[in-house]
């Protein structure tokens, strides 16, 4: 809203859950809760406003998803039965055919493609009714709307393949403030002696912070930490796999341990939890699990992290793109993406060339990544360094307030 305001346009926002009450629903009566207001109290709210105030840009989740756009520069847009512009996102699922039928001006914004999303995370199973419903909402959301705006070239291409073309499209990543992170690695380190003498005192950190939910792979590092913590008794093997864990058990015994720290919610929690139990003790001492941050103590981890941990199970790469990517790399922190080669994730991390990307299942592969990133402390530095001013340059709302402008001024 701030850079959208800043390119001029009149930009308001409309919203029915907060960021803090959506963090906080914690316990079942509470997510029922919050579940009612986005499916039921949230199309009420959008239908009043749409009708009787022409709002113009929505989300039903949060309050940073979306806004409101009306005039540029204090001059009307040039639609012929209105001045203003509906963006309304996939949260709510069917929010944006219902603004369809209300606004003349309806930007679609696909955050997470329905059902495909459901499917994929285990909870719908294809062919059933309420799949082929919620396809025909999808379906008749992008032949109504003027634009529809995709996180990713992939999922657009995975929406073609399901819905056919779609020719009113752009693509918009979520990105992240480039405002809350003004220093770069190198700037705040000083230089690659210090980051040096850093990892060799306590290790690379990686961090995972955000939701670990159903679409996010678990499983391959969960494997990896099983096998680590077995690797100090296993005897010299010819296996790929038992090899590479015992040069990173050695490693890990003659050096400074490799830091995990997670700030996470979510289903996959719970899971993460009880795998942290089966652990060793010495072992578990490497693994920091820690709970909500508010927005000073979010800032200081992700500045201090060295690698953002960001997985996808195999068949989520055409439906999401995980946005905590994009504030990982403007702190300045190096992505370890296990996820499909095929994905806008890894395509990401090439274009920047800022981290590594590995299989979901390949053990081995998580195993010498790891390896590779205690081992190298100046390529490290490097790969955030190259992060940080990737994402400055293309990925901060600045840029994309441009984008949006664009979008806004044709839709």
């Amino acid at each position: 809203m701030r850079e959208l305001n800043l390119q001029g346009i009149e930009a308001k926002q409309c919203f029915q859950i907060s960021e803090a009450s959506y963090r906080s629903a914690k316990s079942a009566p509470a997510r029922l809760f919050l579940r009612f207001r986005q499916y039921i109290v949230y199309p009420v709210q959008l239908c009043c406003v749409l009708l009787g105030k022409r709002v113009r840009v929505f989300s039903s989740r949060h309050k940073s998803e979306a806004g409101i756009q009306t005039t540029i520069n204090d001059q009307p847009l040039n639609h012929s039965t209105c001045d203003s512009v509906a963006v309304v996102s996939t949260n709510t699922f069917y929010a944006p055919l219902l603004a369809t039928h209300l606004h003349p001006n309806v930007v679609h914004l696909v955050y997470d493609l329905f059902p495909e999303a459901m499917i994929h995370s285990g909870k719908w199973t294809e062919g059933t009714l309420k799949v082929k419903v919620v396809r025909w909402i999808t379906k008749q959301t992008l032949k109504r709307a003027k634009t529809n705006v995709f996180l990713g070239e992939r999922l657009k291409d995975y929406v073609g393949l399901i819905h056919g073309p779609v020719a009113n499209a752009a693509i918009i990543a979520v990105g992240a403030d480039q405002a809350l992170f003004g220093r770069s690695p190198k700037e705040r380190l000083g230089n690659t002696e210090t980051l040096k003498a850093e990892i060799l005192k306590k290790g690379p950190t990686i961090l995972y912070c955000g939701n670990f939910g159903n679409m996010h792979d678990s499983e391959t590092l969960f494997q990896y930490w099983r096998q680590l913590s077995r690797s100090d008794v296993l005897q010299p093997s010819t296996s790929g796999i038992d090899a590479t864990m015992e040069t990173t058990a050695e490693a890990h015994r003659y050096g400074n341990p490799l830091q995990w720290s997670f700030h996470c919610s979510g289903p996959k929690r719970a899971e993460l939890e009880a795998v942290l139990s089966e652990l060793p003790a010495d072992f578990k001492k490497q693994i920091h699990l820690g709970g909500g941050l508010d927005q000073a103590e979010w800032i200081a981890t992700m500045e201090s992290a060295d690698v953002a941990l960001v997985t996808m199970v195999p068949g989520s790469e055409t439906v999401v793109m995980p946005s905590k990517t994009y504030s990982a790399m403007m702190a300045g922190q190096a992505i370890l993406a296990i996820a499909p080669e095929d994905s806008d994730l890894v395509d990401v991390i090439k274009a920047a060339d800022c981290g590594w990307s590995v299989e979901p299942g390949d053990v081995a592969g998580l195993a010498k990544v790891i390896d590779a990133i205690s081992a190298d402390p100046e390529g490290l530095l490097e790969k955030r360094q190259r992060s940080y001013e990737y994402a400055h340059a293309h990925l901060g709302q600045d840029a994309l307030a441009k984008q949006w402008l664009e979008v806004l001024t044709v839709t």
